[in-house]
């Protein structure tokens, strides 16, 4: 038997068998290729449907946030009425749960719920380098987006804060936008201010000059004139220049600020810049080391619609909504009597005591000792406001005190006392909302404090009085065991003690002086007349107001001029002109302590300001400033004007 040669033979199997092994190598080369193509695949749609459900998950993420968004909305829109937002639930388009739905977002139905899981309380935060007060309200927001196309759904949670800001915590606040925001203070004497001022557009500042060539100062400061500590804050969201709005004539140098909150003398200090902008604000910002601020964000302000007839201010003086609080309206012209001036009184029941504040009784039919009288009365043709066109003025004058002292004497007689957070007095000579106060005699109403007839300027509790209509305050105005008071109108005037019994008017009648014909037969202002008359026959004498002030102001002109320090609008001579009678020697002093608080222009006494002379007005000396009591939420009226922001506290995806 022939035998191959072993080499031979096992070379030959060697090559069947590499055969065999490289084909079923190759099949499971193929075979674990395709499974890596599938799982590749699987991969890819895996990664397809990842991508999807992700981009809907985002979707339904951001439509739940916008459902957040719409809560925020709704709280703040609640508040800028001076309204607290209590819970979703409330309203009436909300369903059994406290959910308010927006049907169709971008294919999402979007629910929010918004519940108020805390007792509302003082929080103190920081501007600049001082403290201001809040109210804060705290709400729990619950969002959800579920889409209409698919199954895709989201919840989102946050807690907020609405941090209500009162007012009364500035000395100057101008909160109106675009032009009508624009502060201006250009007074000629000196001026020493402390406090928070604030424009939600430019700051205009500087002194004009003192009438004898020579300029004087504008101070602001950390303390008032008794030495009592205030903060103190310069801050604009546009810009601050010591330049008239208008010619642009400027006033260097005239405008100083002190960069220190301690001590009570007038250093360190920095005199403003011609001009401060957004182009130098960080270094100017620096060397005023945060007393000055420019480029501030604006603040949302209330309308002038919380003074109109039938809306916030007059419902909250029939219902102030708890017994803490009274409230009394004083609505109507005719002189009082049924269908004309009626008296209204909230407590204990809504009450209407027109008869008993006419006879000066309470519900026992006692009359009140020492009471003034009348308490509240018309006068026709009172006077002549010869910014207004000449116009004749009809006054509804209360007296504040006199009505306090009645009030509290017809609470006593039913065994109560006073609330004791505050009275809340609506009143208005306006038939209606739509009232436009341009035709006939002016519409007013005046405040009387001391003249013959009246009572001593002191007030039983803190107050808040609101009018639709134009304010006169007459004579000294709670400065005797001052508290804390807003007065809120159409447009604020000034008139001194001497205004109805200046002592040359009875004088000239008796001896039937030059122009004496021209004088009022019940005292106050006649019209058309020359400034040496104005200046001898309406002089005005030492007064003081303590009161916040927000009112209109008019903001048509083109000229310079007008601005804070003529905010009150004056009409009388306010330089005292001694014997003989011209020309002036000294100005009489007009003390106002409080705030002055611009949130929107008059629309009833509407006229623009009249320059001073002739028969309009010459300025008092102005010893202004910020009530530092202010800084005690205490001495708060009632229901102040604020303005409102919205603080994050917490986020979480459910």
């Amino acid at each position: 038997m022939s035998k191959l040669p072993k080499q031979e033979f096992s070379k030959q199997n060697l090559f069947q068998n590499q055969d065999g092994v490289a084909l079923v190598g190759y099949i499971f080369v193929m075979m674990a290729m395709a499974a890596m193509a599938m799982a590749a695949l699987q991969m890819t749609n895996l990664d397809l449907q990842t991508s999807e459900s992700h981009q809907k998950g985002k979707k339904a993420f951001y439509s739940a946030e916008v459902g957040l968004d719409l809560a925020v909305a709704s709280i703040v829109k609640e508040f800028e009425n001076l309204i607290p937002y209590t819970q979703s639930s409330d309203y009436p388009n909300a369903d059994a749960n406290g959910f308010i739905t927006v049907a169709n977002y971008r294919d999402h139905s979007i629910r929010y719920k918004v519940t108020n899981p805390l007792e509302t309380f003082l929080y103190q935060s920081s501007v600049g380098n001082s403290f201001i007060y809040h109210y804060a309200h705290t709400y729990d927001i619950e969002a959800t987006a579920k889409s209409l196309k698919d199954t895709s759904n989201e919840t989102i949670k946050e807690r907020i804060r609405i941090l209500e800001t009162p007012l009364v915590q500035y000395f100057v606040f101008f909160g109106q936008t675009g032009g009508g925001a624009d502060l201006e203070l250009f007074p000629g004497p000196l001026m020493n201010m402390w406090g928070r001022i604030h424009s939600n557009g430019n700051i205009y500042i500087g002194s004009s000059g003192d009438g004898s060539g020579g300029f004087s100062t504008i101070n602001l400061r950390n303390y008032d004139d008794q030495g009592n500590q205030s903060p103190h804050l310069m801050s604009a969201s546009g810009k601050i220049t010591t330049r008239f709005k208008h010619s642009g004539h400027t006033f260097d140098n005239t405008v100083f600020i002190k960069t220190s909150n301690m001590g009570t003398d007038f250093s360190p200090v920095q005199a403003l810049s011609p001009v401060m902008d957004k182009t130098n604000e960080a270094e100017e910002e620096a060397k005023f080391k945060g007393y000055v601020l420019v480029n501030e964000p604006q603040f949302v302000t209330p309308s002038r619609d919380l003074i109109k007839r039938g809306e916030f201010y007059e419902k909250r003086a029939t219902s102030p909504g708890k017994n803490t609080i009274d409230g009394i309206t004083i609505i109507g012209t005719g002189g009082l009597g049924s269908g004309k001036i009626e008296v209204t009184v909230s407590r204990p029941t809504l009450t209407n005591v027109t008869n008993l504040i006419k006879t000066g009784r309470t519900t026992s039919g006692n009359s009140i000792s020492g009471l003034p009288f009348p308490i509240i009365r018309e006068t026709k043709n009172a006077f002549g406001d010869c910014r207004e066109q000449d116009r004749h003025v009809d006054t509804t004058d209360i007296d504040l005190n006199a009505l306090q002292r009645w009030y509290e004497a017809y609470l006593s007689d039913l065994g109560l006392n006073l609330g004791g957070d505050g009275i809340m007095i609506y009143t208005s000579r306006s038939p209606d909302s739509n009232f436009s106060n341009q035709s006939g005699n002016l519409q007013s109403i005046r405040l009387v404090g001391n003249d013959k007839y009246r009572s001593v300027p002191e007030l039983l509790d803190e107050t808040t009085l609101a009018t639709d209509n134009p304010l006169y305050v007459q004579g000294d105005f709670n400065s005797v065991n001052t508290k804390g008071v807003a007065l809120i109108s159409d447009a604020f005037n000034i008139l001194s003690n001497d205004f109805v019994n200046h002592p040359a008017r009875a004088v000239a009648r008796y001896f039937r002086q030059p122009g004496w014909r021209l004088l009022p037969p019940m005292g106050g202002k006649a019209c058309g007349i020359s400034t040496p008359y104005l200046a001898y026959y309406f002089r005005g004498a030492e007064t003081t107001v303590n009161a916040s002030i927000f009112t209109g102001n008019v903001h048509q002109r083109t000229t310079d001029g007008d601005g804070v320090h003529v905010y009150p609008r004056f009409h009388e001579f306010w330089w005292d002109p001694g014997p003989p009678s011209w020309p002036p020697r000294k100005a009489s002093k007009l003390h106002i302590l409080g705030s002055f608080v611009n949130l929107w222009s008059s629309v009833q006494a509407k006229s623009e300001w009249c320059p001073a002379g002739g028969d309009c007005y010459s300025a008092p000396t102005r010893n202004w400033g910020w009530d530092v009591r202010f800084q005690d939420p205490d001495f708060w009226p009632p229901f102040i004007p604020s303005v409102f922001s919205v603080e994050r506290v917490g986020f979480l995806e459910k």
